[in-house]
């Protein structure tokens, strides 16, 4: 039997090969602080069914780049290291998450897993496309590195990384959670959503047109956000309510 749970179980996936224990500590950190219970997906295919039996909101974190074929493109030189596995499980895993209409987050990498899940595509990397030219990014993670460690140390001064603004949508989950119609967040990604998936919105853009934020137009909680959002509480601790708003979707269930 059972026993009846008193908070929601979010499961998480998240790359090993880089970052080390951020993996395991970053992305869940600000779930907890809205009342979930994170939980780490296993990859191995004969058990998700069953771990997603266990979970009420399934969230994708960072990590590398996707291989291109996935959406349909040669690779560029510019394209980061790729984790083949971890495509084919995540790609799964939204689709699996969809079907059983499961809240779902993704972060950075993750929310370009939803879109390509959906039959969105990639810009392999934000030079190639000449508008983006000056948008804000950090090649080489270095600042990135001084975030991860800053935040595994707990320390409350965050380092200085690549910011800009984005426009918010009025009545999307986004500005339902924040209250405003323009926000700063961190930049440090080098690839962007090209198209869109079917049934996708953007609800969140830079001045420049990347899309920073990705919401599903359906019932039920679909959300996506390119910027790193497990670090932006830190900064503006408004970020913290779409963390609650997404554990309390999932507390529905």
């Amino acid at each position: 039997m059972r026993l009846r749970r008193q908070k929601p179980v979010i499961g998480f996936s998240v790359g090993h090969h880089d970052f080390g224990d951020y993996q395991s500590v970053g992305f869940q950190r600000p779930l907890a602080l809205a009342g979930g219970v994170p939980f780490t997906l296993s990859r191995l295919d004969d058990v998700l069914d069953d771990a997603l039996d266990l979970v009420d909101a399934v969230v994708i974190g960072g990590g590398r780049d996707i291989e291109p074929h996935r959406y349909g493109q040669e690779p560029h030189e510019a394209l980061g290291p790729p984790d083949p596995h971890r495509d084919e499980f995540e790609l799964e895993l939204v689709k699996r998450a969809l079907e059983r209409e499961l809240p779902l987050l993704g972060m950075c990498r993750g929310s370009q897993v939803i879109n390509i899940a959906l039959g969105g595509t990639l810009v392999q990397d934000i030079a190639l496309t000449p508008r983006w030219a000056d948008h804000p990014t950090d090649r080489g993670w270095q600042r990135w590195k001084e975030m991860e460690r800053a935040s595994l140390e707990g320390k409350e001064t965050v380092p200085a990384h690549p910011r800009h603004e984005i426009a918010v949508e009025p009545g999307s989950r986004l500005h339902a959670a924040l209250g405003v119609e323009t926000i700063e967040v961190n930049s440090f990604h080098h690839q962007a959503i090209d198209r869109l998936g079917a049934g996708l919105r953007a609800t969140g853009v830079a001045p420049d047109g990347v899309v920073e934020v990705i919401e599903l137009e359906a019932d039920g909680y679909v959300l996506g956000a390119q910027f790193e959002l497990q670090e932006e509480w830190r900064l503006d601790r408004r970020f913290l309510e779409l963390f609650r708003q997404f554990v309390t979707a999932a507390g529905r269930r």
